[in-house]
């Protein structure tokens, strides 16, 4: 079983429209575990979606939120997304707010 979490950065949190987020990740047919928490003062909002093919998952979400020419100038300069297996053994980054940073592929 994999993961893949999308993770909202705490300084956008007040601007960010979770419905809107949920409307079009459940068109695509997902519903998301969140985790949305404080820690150290800080809150943080997180999507998990978990999933046996982890590449199929990760084309969905970005078909519904990455490619989307209405959402993806909203969501990429906000979001983090990793995918996990189960044992938290890999970790792969496969979007990051930061150009600079360089995504790893599923393969």
């Amino acid at each position: 079983m994999y993961c893949i979490s999308v993770q909202i950065q705490p300084e956008f949190l007040t601007s960010f429209n979770k419905s809107d987020f949920l409307l079009r990740v459940r068109a695509a047919g997902r519903s998301p575990e969140i985790d949305d928490f404080l820690e150290k003062g800080q809150r943080y909002l997180q999507f998990n979606f978990f999933t046996e093919q982890p590449k199929l998952l990760w084309q969905e979400l970005q078909m519904a939120l990455y490619n989307n020419p209405d959402y993806s100038e909203i969501i990429k300069p906000i979001s983090i997304v990793i995918c996990e297996d189960e044992s938290a053994s890999e970790c792969l980054l496969l979007h990051h707010f930061d150009r600079n940073e360089k995504p790893d592929q599923l393969l």
